[in-house]
Order: structure tokens, then C-alpha cells, then sequence
């Protein structure tokens, strides 16, 4: 997770000797945004010019808010979102693909394949993954049918 924030917040950057500022919105999960404060604290400390102003929304406001930003040109440099808004906001224009040069099919592909499917529509990847949430259990215990009489 680490090197995916570097690597994204380094992209947004432009090259420049004067400081840069940059804003991180995500909705808020508080152990998700304690380890982002910690993530960019790292981040900040070994690039002393770029500074993260990481801004956060309730989850039930989060989807309006940067759907109704991002048209208007107010939305952040990066924005975490729920895998699943992915096709809508590709539909509606509001995410590019990411550039092929900083971010090669081939790198994407083995470091984060099988998750990263979910992010490519139309051949291009639009987002990396920067967590794992579980959907589905496995277990070791064998359950047996119930016999029939």
C-alpha cells in the first residue's frame, strides 16, 4: 500500500522546484485513515516538497460528493473509491486510464493480478487496488449432508 501512495501521489506532481500541495480525499473508516495519516507522514518525510492535505466524508455523502467535485473542477489530485463506483465514473468521464508509461500493463498485471481485473475496462486500467477486502470464507472442516432414512 505503501509503494502504490508514493507512486501515485509522486505521478500527480509536476516538475517543479516550488512546494506542491496535494489533496487526498477517501470516506471516512477510521483504521483507514489512521494508516494513511501514518502512510503520508513516511510520504511527506522523504519528499520534503509534496504535502498531503488528506480530507475525508462520511461514507453515506462520499459517492455524491466526488460525483458532484469532479464535474465542476473542484474534486482532489487523488480520490479513493469503492471498486464498485469504478464503471460509473469511467462512464461518466470522470477518471482517465492510467498512463501507460508510469504504470505498464505488465507491472499492473503481476504485482496485483487476480484483484486488478475489476480495474480495467476498455483495455486500460483506471485504478490500482489499495486494499483487500474479503468475499468469501473458506474453511478446512468437511460438513457432511444429512442422511436420508
Amino acid at each position: 500500500m505503501k509503494k502504490l501512495l508514493t507512486l501515485a501521489l509522486a505521478l500527480s506532481v509536476t516538475a517543479s522546484a516550488a512546494p506542491v500541495t496535494l489533496t487526498y480525499w477517501q470516506y471516512d473508516f477510521a483504521s483507514k485513515v489512521s494508516t494513511m495519516n501514518e502512510l503520508i507522514k513516511k510520504f511527506e518525510a522523504q519528499n520534503p516538497d509534496i504535502k498531503i492535505k488528506q480530507e475525508t466524508f462520511p461514507y453515506d455523502a462520499y459517492n455524491q460528493k466526488v460525483a458532484s467535485s469532479v464535474p465542476a473542477g473542484q474534486g482532489p489530485d487523488v480520490v479513493n473509491l469503492f471498486y464498485g463506483w469504478l464503471p460509473q465514473y469511467v462512464d461518466s468521464g470522470y477518471l482517465q486510464p492510467l498512463p501507460e508509461k508510469e504504470f505498464p500493463t505488465r507491472s499492473i498485471e503481476s504485482t496485483y493480478v487476480p484483484m486488478i481485473k475489476t480495474s480495467k475496462m476498455n483495455g486500460r486500467y483506471y485504478a490500482l487496488p489499495t486494499s483487500v477486502r474479503t468475499l468469501a470464507v473458506f474453511t478446512t472442516k468437511t460438513f457432511s449432508r444429512p442422511q436420508e432414512c
